[in-house]
């Protein structure tokens, strides 16, 4: 068995601090529901309120030595700040308390040694999450089910997924160190947003980490310029584009308008995309380089989820029909399965699938398409991670998105994609006018509604079009379904 080593912090009955090393192959450890350790062979009862397990000893001897050098108040902060970390684990199943990682500020650009640790042909998957949003957040909520040691790099402490995870390491996710180390050493490595060092996790694929999706895939879709370029190469239906580079670019193609204008890197969940009707709104636009995108005469807006293993297998979700805010240009809900002719959902399906097939990479992808006033289908763009338009199905289909990649990381079949029965979800978006302190206003009349379903992402402060939750209702009857969806969208409000 490969030794760890524990640093504590201590507290007895007199209020006293202790620091410390402990090999974790002694037995004086025992797990108290409150999430708090304690050594059971000391006279007096002292409580291990704070810990961090550090692969090796000299590091741990160090580690020991700049604690000892703290204040009394500073390691007083330093377990306080903690604390209601350990009681939420307590209550998370399947969770391995003694590995849970936090930095204190003086640390918080360290990383973490996983390069030490040796792992036995017996253990579980090592698997790291690059973002710890709500997609993280669910990632690890069905991660449960499965022997599957998961890790978390995120800059904020206080994400959604922060709690979840086995370590919890504190980094910037755009940073090369940071994201080299925080893989060194681990199985398998995920993103729940693109915006991630990808120079980092093809040094580490070379070293023979699996990155799902493969970083050359993580690289093209995001930078818009580079994925429209590949629809065109690979014959992919997408509507018609230029790319501009300045604002100097888009006056010159004045002729082109009405079109949406996408900047290359950097937007998201609604920002960095511009509708331009007409010359006089290109200040709009972006001064940078850009796709200057045909506007499409859209009848419906649908995505398609598909699924594919390290084997080259696919497996596809029902098309799910999408409604925007037009404003936030955020998804304000979604029903599935979409209503279309059997002709265009054949075809979209067929569209989605030749696609993946073409990045060649495992992997779970959301191939947002338009349908056009005549029926053709277009791609729109291309997320390479689990995704807001499948949320629903968490409940309404035999296996989830989420339960869907861990098929995919662990070599396991992939899942059944049917839908158990149609479904919808709400975005419960924050309403403008509030920043704050989160209120879930309605929430009782929500959850006295059938077969509907209430996700929040543990988001403490709300702001005007913050993604804070969703709700999925499932119903056999459309109508029933649609009339719930706006009698949520009326009823359930974010305030603060």
């Amino acid at each position: 068995m490969q030794e760890q080593y524990f640093v504590y912090i201590l507290t007895c009955c007199d209020d006293a601090y202790f620091i410390g090393l402990a090999n974790d192959l002694i037995k004086d450890f025992r797990l108290h529901n409150e999430g708090m350790y304690e050594f059971t062979n000391m006279r007096t009862p002292v409580k291990m309120m704070y810990y961090e397990t550090v692969p090796t000893l000299p590091d741990a001897i160090k580690r020991q030595q700049q604690l000892r050098g703290w204040s009394r108040a500073k390691k007083k902060a330093l377990i306080e700040q903690n604390f209601h970390k350990l009681q939420l684990l307590s209550q998370c199943q399947n969770m391995s308390h003694s590995k849970y990682k936090d930095f204190d500020s003086a640390q918080s650009s360290s990383v973490p040694q996983t390069a030490s640790i040796a792992k036995s042909p017996s253990a579980p998957l090592r698997a790291g999450i690059l973002g710890g949003g709500q997609l993280g957040r669910m990632l690890l909520q069905a991660a449960a089910n499965y022997a599957v040691e998961t890790y978390i790099l995120e800059n904020d402490e206080h994400c959604p997924a922060a709690y979840l995870c086995h370590h919890f390491i504190k980094g910037d996710i755009r940073d090369f160190d940071t994201v080299y180390h925080f893989g060194k050493g681990l199985d398998a490595i995920t993103i729940e947003i693109e915006a991630v060092n990808v120079e980092a996790l093809e040094k580490l694929e070379s070293e023979g980490v699996k990155v799902y999706p493969r970083p050359a895939v993580i690289r093209m879709i995001k930078n818009k310029v580079t994925q429209k370029e590949f629809y065109k190469q690979q014959a992919i239906p997408s509507p018609d584009f230029i790319i501009t580079q300045n604002l100097e670019d888009v006056k010159s193609h004045a002729d082109f308008l009405p079109a949406v204008h996408k900047i290359g890197q950097g937007g998201y969940d609604g920002k960095g995309v511009q509708v331009i009707r007409n010359p006089e709104a290109i200040g709009k636009g972006f001064n940078a380089p850009s796709v200057l995108e045909k506007m499409v005469n859209i009848q419906k807006e649908i995505a398609v989820m598909v699924a594919m293993n390290d084997k080259g297998y696919t497996a596809v979700y029902p098309a799910t029909e999408m409604v925007f805010d037009p404003a936030l240009n955020l998804l304000d809900y979604q029903v599935s399965p979409t209503d279309l002719p059997a002709s265009i959902l054949e075809e979209a399906e067929s569209i989605a699938v030749t696609l993946v097939k073409r990045f060649n990479s495992p992997g779970l992808f959301a191939i947002e398409m338009f349908v056009d006033d005549n029926g053709k289908v277009l791609v729109n763009e291309t997320a390479p991670r689990v995704h807001n338009s499948g949320h629903h199905t968490i409940e309404a289909s035999y296996c989830s998105q989420y339960d869907m990649l861990w098929r995919i990381m662990l070599g396991y079949p992939l899942g059944n994609t049917d839908a158990i029965l149609p479904s919808s979800i709400v975005n419960l978006l924050g309403e403008e006018g509030y920043s704050g302190p989160a209120i879930y206003e309605g929430i009782d009349e929500v959850l006295s509604m059938n077969n509907t379903f209430i996700h929040l992402y543990g988001k403490t402060q709300t702001r005007p079009g913050r993604k804070m939750g969703h709700v999925t209702i499932m119903s056999a009857n459309k109508t029933d379904l649609l009339k719930k969806v706006h009698r949520i969208k009326n009823s359930l409000k974010v305030i603060s």
